[in-house]
């Protein structure tokens, strides 16, 4: 049997293959011993690669004086959680916001055909001649509305 190699501190296991090919793992918390199969070890060791790979990143950026990000896990919680980075939301709403009052002043200035028009066919995805024969006008008609629809869009949103 090969000796167990030695893995980082904070992965929780050692990974080993014995000479006749079976794939063993050891729970460092536990101290258990038991064989996996090829597929979950193949998971495992890319993980640990993955886990080594950040390791020396955050060796590197120690090295040359950059700041680590800080972990924002509920698993691992500051003590003060007052922290900034904790109370920080990194979303900027204000294009969805000023999208939807947009689309807002689009639908009330839409007569209520091309209103009808608008929720079926653009937000529904109901096809023109569908809409046509469910509401038993032409399919020339459907087109024209949704051609003065999209231009009053474009007046709109610019």
């Amino acid at each position: 049997m090969k000796g167990i190699p030695k893995t980082p501190v904070e992965f929780d296991y050692d990974l080993w293959t014995t000479e006749d090919g079976k794939c063993m793992v050891r729970i460092k918390a536990t101290g258990e011993v038991t064989e996996v199969e090829r597929t979950v070890m193949q998971v495992l060791r890319s993980e640990e690669k993955r886990f080594r790979r950040a390791m020396s990143l955050d060796q590197e950026a120690d090295r040359d004086g950059i700041s680590k990000p800080t972990i924002l896990s509920l698993d691992v919680l500051p003590e003060d959680v007052t922290d900034s980075n904790w109370l920080a939301d990194t979303v900027d709403y204000t294009e969805e916001i000023s999208t939807k009052l947009l689309e807002q002043r689009l639908r009330e200035s839409l007569t209520p055909t091309q209103y009808g028009i608008y929720q079926a066919c653009i937000l529904n995805g109901i096809s023109y001649k569908a809409y046509a024969d469910q509401m038993g006008v032409s399919y020339q008609s459907v087109q024209n509305a949704i051609r003065l629809i999209q231009k009053k869009a474009k007046n709109i949103f610019g």
